[in-house]
């Protein structure tokens, strides 16, 4: 159902992590499908703050297969030509299509 809606080209940065030296390891960019909705929430970020969110994006959670993972905090989303640092990450309950519902900054 909600891959219906999912109209807006969003280039995912895949985080890596750090090699052994502590050096970060290459990021993948990889291009996904999903709704942006533009509007202004107060959301609580990892460390439990509250901070503004200019935006709101839902992804159907088979964009796992693509990231051949979760989505996490520390991955960065990319459209419009600027990147958006992950704020929240929403799982509602969906019995039948399971979306991810992003908070970004």
């Amino acid at each position: 159902m909600i891959s219906a809606y999912c109209v807006d080209s969003i280039t995912v940065v895949r985080y890596a992590g750090y090699d052994s030296w502590n050096q970060p390891l290459a990021t993948t960019d990889i291009d996904v499908k999903g709704k942006i909705e533009y509007k202004t929430r107060l959301v609580r970020n990892l460390e439990g703050e509250e901070v503004v969110s200019s935006a709101m994006v839902r992804f159907p959670e088979s964009i796992d297969a693509n990231l051949g993972r979760g989505l996490i905090h520390e991955d960065v989303l990319k459209f419009d030509g600027v990147e958006h640092s992950i704020l929240r990450i929403d799982k509602p309950k969906a019995f039948s299509n399971p979306i991810y519902e992003v908070y970004i900054a």
